[in-house]
């Protein structure tokens, strides 16, 4: 009941919907399991592992990166599902490149993103998505092999891999072979030395890659660091393993 202009009027209750058990309040979500896309809980910690593949989103929009998980912990998905993805912020994760696979240790989460389509009623229009509930998984870790002495160099020549070791760089003038033939001065380099003394230098000096910033060795010179990067056989040495390809350094924490 409430009171209009000095008359008792009754309250009209608001009606019901047809589909009450399509309605979903904050406390059924509070109290149960919320089921993600990948068939687990949202925030259950879980891993993953796929391909990292290119998805559109709208005509307009640009290509971007997405996971295409095929396997939920080691067990394959009937059909692969396509989610997307964020590196958590203190995560020593190389960024995923595009047709590479991967296997990740994370968590499936989300939220509502965009704007309700009546709220430009009230305020000019923006360019937006519809109002929706979407998730992505938060990546934590990246499942590699890791590389701390020469016989997992042995095991491992060819593969995409963790290396722990000592930063190591060093000056010397531009190699004659070196791919950056108008390079003048000293050229730094920088090698990865483990535990049993062997070492691994990040790229061969005829790649030009081999040459690393001035930043970067000042950063982990002497430090005890994490690099993600393929190794292989030298090609002019097929005795010395090289770090062919370089996706990120870290200074070594234990146990992450």
């Amino acid at each position: 009941m409430f009171w209009l202009d000095g008359q008792t009027t009754s309250a009209i209750a608001a009606p019901k919907s047809s589909k009450e058990s399509d309605i979903v309040t904050i406390t059924d979500i509070e109290q149960k399991h919320l089921i993600g896309h990948l068939g687990q809980p949202l925030g259950k910690i879980i891993v993953i592992s796929g391909v990292v593949r290119q998805e559109q989103s709208g005509a307009k929009s640009s290509p971007r990166d997405v996971l295409s998980v095929e396997s939920v912990n080691d067990r394959p998905l009937a059909q692969p599902v396509t989610i997307e993805f964020n590196l958590f912020m203190t995560a020593q994760v190389a960024k995923p490149i595009l047709g590479q696979s991967f296997k990740y240790i994370g968590y499936e989460t989300g939220g509502f993103t965009g704007i309700p389509q009546d709220a430009f009623k009230f305020v000019p229009a923006v360019a937006t998505t519809g109002h929706r509930f979407n998730t992505f998984f938060q990546v934590l870790q990246e499942e590699l092999d890791v590389v701390k002495t020469k016989s997992d160099l042995i095991q491992f020549n060819n593969r995409r891999v963790q290396i722990i070791g000592r930063y190591v760089s060093g000056t010397k003038p531009a190699p004659a072979i070196t791919g950056d033939i108008e390079f003048k001065g000293n050229y730094i380099t920088a090698k990865i030395v483990l535990e049993d003394g062997t070492e691994i230098p990040i790229f061969p000096t005829y790649n030009k890659q081999s040459l690393r910033s001035p930043e970067e060795a000042e950063a982990y010179n002497g430090k005890i660091v994490k690099v993600v990067g393929k190794i292989s056989s030298d090609r002019l040495n097929s005795e010395k393993i090289t770090l062919n390809t370089f996706d990120g350094i870290w200074q070594y924490q234990a146990g992450f």
